[in-house]
C-alpha cells in the first residue's frame, strides 16, 4: 500500500485532529493585542472590569496558571473551532460524501480572511468557536424515533450552554444565537418545513434574551471595576446626530447637555470637526478639548467612565434615548455611515484583518512581560496576507451580500436539508445587523463570524454535488 493509499485509509477524524494541530502549531503561542494584554493583566491581578467579558479573564487566570501567557487560551479557542468543524461535518456533510466534504471544510478554516486573526487571543474568536460548536451540537439532535428523548434533551442542553458561552464572551452574540437556539428547538420538535423553523424562532428568541439578561447580571456581579462602556456608544450616537443637525443652536444645546454629563464644556465646533463615523474615540480627541476621557483613564490601560457619578450616568442615558427618539432619521443616518465602515464600503481598510506577532504592544511589556518573537513562518504568513488586505476578499461586504443571497436561495428551494443553511445565514445576518446598531469602529474581527458563516453556508448548499453517483 502506498503512502497516499494509507493516508486515504485513515479515519476521517484524523483529518480534523491534524488540522487542529497544524493550526495550533502555526499560531503558537498566540498573538496579543492591547485588549488581550489588558485582559491577561486583569486575570493575573484577580480583579475584573466590565469593559471586557469577566468570564474570559477568569478562564485565562486558570490557563495562565498552567501555561503562562496566551497558549492556553489559544488552545481553547482553536479547540472550539475545530470541535465545531468536526461536529458540523458529522451532522451535515458526512451523508453527502465524506472524502470530499471533510477536506473542503478543513480548507475553509485556513483561508486568509478567516485564518488571519484566528491566532489572536480575542473574545471575538472565542465567540466564533462557541457558536460554531453550538451549531454542530444542534445538528446532532434528531427526531425521537432515531434518538432517545434523554439524549436529545442532553444535546439540546449542551447547545444552550455553549451558545450561552458565546454571549458571555460578547454581548452582541445575542443576535447570532437566536437562529441557532431556534434550530435546536426545531430539531427537538421537528415540523419538516421552513415554517416549522419560523415557529421555533419565538421560543428561540425568548431563550436567547433570557441568557442575555442572566449574562448581564453575572457580569455585573463578577466585575470588580465598572467602566460603563455604554457611555462610549451613547456619546458616539449623540455626536452623530449633532453633526447632522442643520440648526446650529440645537447643535450647541444638545452638545452642552452631553458635555455637562461628561464634566466638559465649550463650543460644539471642535466636536463637529473631530467627528467621524469610523471611530467613537475621535470625539474625545478634539483640539481644543471639549469632550474628554476621564482623568483617571489611560490609552494603554483599561479605559472607562467610572469617574462619572450615578446621577451623571442616569442623565446621560436619558439624554441618549431622548436624542434618538427626537431625531430617529439622523441617528439612522449616523449608524448607516458607521455600517459602511464596518462592511468595508469606504476606501479606508477594515482594521486588523491580519493580527499576528508584529502587532504586540511593546509599551506594555514592563507590566505583561516579554512576548516571544514571531517565527520565520509566522512572519512570512503575515507578510503574505498583509499584501492583500486592500482586496475585496478581505472586506466584509462581499460576504454579507453572499450571505443574503444564500439565505434567499435556501428559503426559496424549501428543502428540509436547507434548514441548516437558513439557520446559519440568519445567524450571520442578525449578527451583522447587530453590529450596525452598536459597532464603535471598523474592526475586521467584528465581521469575522459573518465571513465564516457565508463560506460554510456556501459549502452546505453545495452538498448535493459532493454526493457520489449511484
Amino acid at each position: 500500500m502506498t503512502i497516499a493509499q494509507r493516508i486515504h485509509a485513515l479515519p476521517i477524524e484524523w483529518m480534523f485532529i491534524g488540522g487542529f494541530l497544524i493550526h495550533f502549531g502555526i499560531m503558537y503561542p498566540g498573538f496579543m493585542c492591547y485588549d488581550a494584554v489588558n485582559q491577561i493583566l486583569e486575570a493575573r491581578e484577580g480583579r475584573f472590569s466590565d469593559w471586557h467579558p469577566p468570564l474570559m479573564a477568569i478562564i485565562w487566570r486558570f490557563t495562565d496558571s498552567l501555561v503562562p501567557g496566551p497558549a492556553g487560551m489559544l488552545f481553547l479557542q482553536l479547540g472550539l473551532v475545530w470541535t465545531g468543524a468536526y461536529l458540523t461535518f458529522q451532522a451535515f456533510f458526512k451523508p453527502y460524501g465524506a472524502k470530499i466534504a471533510a477536506p473542503l471544510l478543513c480548507v475553509i478554516l485556513f483561508l486568509p480572511p478567516l485564518f488571519g486573526i484566528s491566532g489572536a487571543i480575542l473574545k471575538d474568536v472565542l465567540m466564533w468557536g462557541a457558536l460554531f460548536t453550538a451549531f454542530g451540537i444542534a445538528g446532532h439532535i434528531k427526531i425521537q424515533k432515531e434518538q432517545t428523548p434523554r439524549l436529545a434533551l442532553l444535546l439540546f442542553t449542551l447547545t444552550v450552554l455553549v451558545s450561552w458561552l458565546a454571549i458571555l464572551m460578547r454581548h452582541n452574540a445575542l443576535f447570532a444565537t437566536i437562529p441557532i437556539l431556534s434550530f435546536a428547538i426545531f430539531r427537538l420538535f421537528p415540523k419538516y418545513s421552513v415554517f416549522g423553523l419560523v415557529r421555533s424562532a419565538v421560543p428561540g428568541a425568548v431563550l436567547a434574551l433570557v441568557l442575555f439578561v442572566v449574562t448581564g447580571a453575572i457580569n455585573n456581579r463578577l466585575a470588580d471595576r465598572h467602566t460603563y462602556p455604554w457611555v462610549a456608544n451613547a456619546s458616539f450616537d449623540m455626536a452623530g446626530v449633532i453633526k447632522r443637525l442643520d440648526d446650529k443652536g440645537r447643535q450647541q444645546a444638545i452638545f452642552d447637555q452631553l458635555a455637562g454629563t461628561l464634566n466638559s464644556s465649550g463650543s460644539v465646533e471642535p466636536l463637529l470637526k473631530a467627528y467621524t463615523p469610523m471611530y467613537w474615540r475621535e470625539i474625545f480627541r478634539t483640539k481644543p478639548p471639549t469632550l474628554e476621557l476621564p482623568k483617571n483613564s489611560m490609552e494603554s490601560q483599561i479605559h472607562g467612565f467610572a469617574s462619572l457619578s450615578d446621577q451623571q450616568r442616569q442623565t446621560l442615558h436619558k439624554l441618549w434615548i431622548h436624542t434618538i427618539l427626537a431625531e430617529p432619521i439622523l441617528w439612522a443616518r449616523h449608524r448607516l455611515a458607521v455600517s459602511k465602515y464596518v462592511l468595508g464600503l469606504v476606501p479606508d481598510n477594515s482594521w486588523s484583518p491580519v493580527m499576528m506577532a508584529k502587532d504586540f504592544p511593546s509599551d506594555l511589556e514592563p507590566v505583561y512581560g516579554s512576548h516571544p518573537q514571531a517565527t520565520r513562518l509566522q512572519e512570512q504568513l503575515e507578510a503574505g496576507m498583509t499584501k492583500y488586505v486592500e482586496y475585496w476578499f478581505f472586506q466584509p461586504w462581499p460576504y454579507f451580500v453572499l450571505t443574503i443571497c444564500l439565505f434567499f436561495a435556501a428559503v426559496f428551494r424549501q428543502e428540509t436539508a436547507n434548514i441548516e443553511v437558513i439557520c446559519l445565514t440568519s445567524s450571520a445576518i442578525l449578527h451583522e445587523l447587530g453590529l450596525m446598531l452598536a459597532a464603535p469602529s471598523p474592526d475586521f474581527r467584528y465581521s469575522h463570524y459573518m465571513v465564516f458563516c457565508s463560506l460554510l453556508s456556501f459549502l452546505l448548499l453545495a452538498r448535493p454535488w459532493m454526493a457520489k453517483p449511484a
